[in-house]
């Protein structure tokens, strides 16, 4: 506004000198060399102010020359310490980094790229603050406000803000409103604050953006039912509980917390037999113990030759799986059959070359004292337990840590549905070396 004003003032002043010469255009006569010069004085005004631009012209061009030779040697040495500091990031050398990035700061100060590098350094050394400046310096700059917006995000979700973090999202939504990473974090921080009719709407973009497949859908959806379910059941609302949670076992047969909840409400209204079916059904797709265990406080106080024989009814809905192995070794020796125990524990014994499980040597050690072989062979099972091979637990598939109990979200990482009943492995840690912008990822 201020180049504008500026203009319009000189072309003002400019005009109206025109307007005046024109009216007071005066006569000039001079005497040289035998030479007569008539002339008005605007002419000899222009002719005087043409001869200095002529004389300067020279001067001036020089000085363009030399200081697009000072810019470019300054950008060459801007761009290799943008290079250097960038591969510095890369190293997860944060000293470097940081260098190289106050160096590109003096040499390239209004480059997007060096104000990024300097907020991914400062990221590198834990400096928060200064990460923050540099990412809201970019947010000015309609050609870097998205990278501004990504970085602040980043730092939000790391800091547990999910009310400033969806409100980045939503901006930044706005910029680019298929961006997978975008939805992705959006429908995290839905999950992760409650809000789970807009969560089911961000299902759905991510399904008409082919995010996602349907059958991905079903499955979220049906998680999304039984956390609301969860939620329904804290406020004593136990009849929108189970019907939650009964629609989160239609989409998600497998989804074991959903079913124990929708057994357990069941049982609470009057309905144990549909209790026991729901619960036979889920363990014939994954038997886990969590589902023995409602199986079995479906009858309060039961004695245990009755218990067992309602307990085979499950049992039998996968009889091959190590579950039910257990499970059945378990009524076996409630009821002092040990010869049947021990027959049902032979194949998860392992072999020479595979060790058995941790649970395996505990039964070991429980039989070997119904059976009355002594303290020492139970101890001997018992010291043996410890080193045994694992047994199956709540592990994320993302980041391979392991979980008490099951979480739509990861306690560790935030990962959506990552957390599956599985043998524990090493640890999958993300790439210690992309902090920040560089270690988001872009899948739903």
């Amino acid at each position: 506004m201020g180049k504008l004003l500026r203009l319009f003032i000189s072309i003002v002043a400019v005009a109206g000198l025109i307007a005046w010469l024109a009216d007071n255009p005066g006569r000039l006569e001079m005497d040289w060399q035998g030479y007569r010069i008539e002339t008005s004085f605007g002419l000899l005004l222009v002719l005087g102010v043409v001869l200095y631009a002529l004389m300067r012209a020279p001067f001036w061009i020089y000085g363009r020359w030399r200081g697009a030779s000072g810019n470019l040697a300054r950008s060459r040495t801007g761009m290799v310490a943008l290079t250097r500091g960038m591969t510095a990031i890369a190293a997860g050398d944060a000293d470097a980094a940081r260098r190289y990035g106050a160096r590109a700061g003096r040499l390239l100060p209004d480059a997007p790229l060096s104000l990024l590098m300097q907020a991914q350094a400062a990221e590198l050394r834990k400096d928060d603050v200064a990460a923050r400046e540099f990412f809201q310096a970019l947010l000015r700059s309609g050609e870097t406000e998205f990278l501004g917006l990504r970085g602040l995000l980043g730092q939000a979700l790391r800091q547990g803000d999910m009310d400033y973090a969806g409100r980045l999202v939503e901006r930044a939504l706005r910029l680019y409103p298929k961006s997978p990473w975008l939805i992705r974090n959006k429908f995290e921080i839905e999950c992760a604050t409650g809000a789970w009719p807009l969560a089911r709407e961000t299902l759905g973009r991510a399904a008409q953006n082919r995010l996602i497949t349907r059958v991905e859908r079903t499955r979220r959806q049906a998680i999304l039912a039984y956390a609301e379910a969860c939620q329904a059941l804290e406020q004593g609302a136990d009849v929108q509980a189970l019907g939650l949670a009964q629609s989160a076992v239609k989409g998600a047969p497998d989804l074991v917390p959903a079913a124990v909840l929708a057994a357990r409400l069941l049982a609470a209204s009057g309905k144990p037999d549909k209790a026991a079916r729901l619960l036979e059904k889920t363990w014939a797709r994954a038997p886990h113990p969590d589902l023995a265990a409602a199986f079995g406080s479906l009858v309060p106080d039961e004695n245990p030759a009755p218990r067992q024989v309602r307990m085979r009814r499950l049992i039998a809905a996968n009889p091959d799986h190590p579950e039910s192995r257990i499970l059945a070794v378990e009524n076996a020796l409630a009821v002092g059959e040990t010869a049947r125990a021990r027959e049902l524990l032979k194949p998860l014994l392992g072999s020479e070359t595979v060790e058995p499980s941790h649970r395996a040597c505990l039964l070991m050690a429980k039989l070997a004292q119904a059976q009355g072989l002594g303290a020492e062979e139970a101890q001997r099972w018992l010291a043996r337990a410890p080193l045994a091979a694992p047994d199956p637990s709540w592990q994320c598939q993302a980041c391979g840590k392991q979980a008490q109990v099951w979480h739509m979200l990861c306690p560790s990482c935030g990962e959506f549905d990552s957390i599956h009943w599985d043998i524990a492995g090493p640890l999958q840690g993300q790439n210690p070396a992309a902090p920040g912008l560089l270690a988001q990822g872009a899948s739903l």
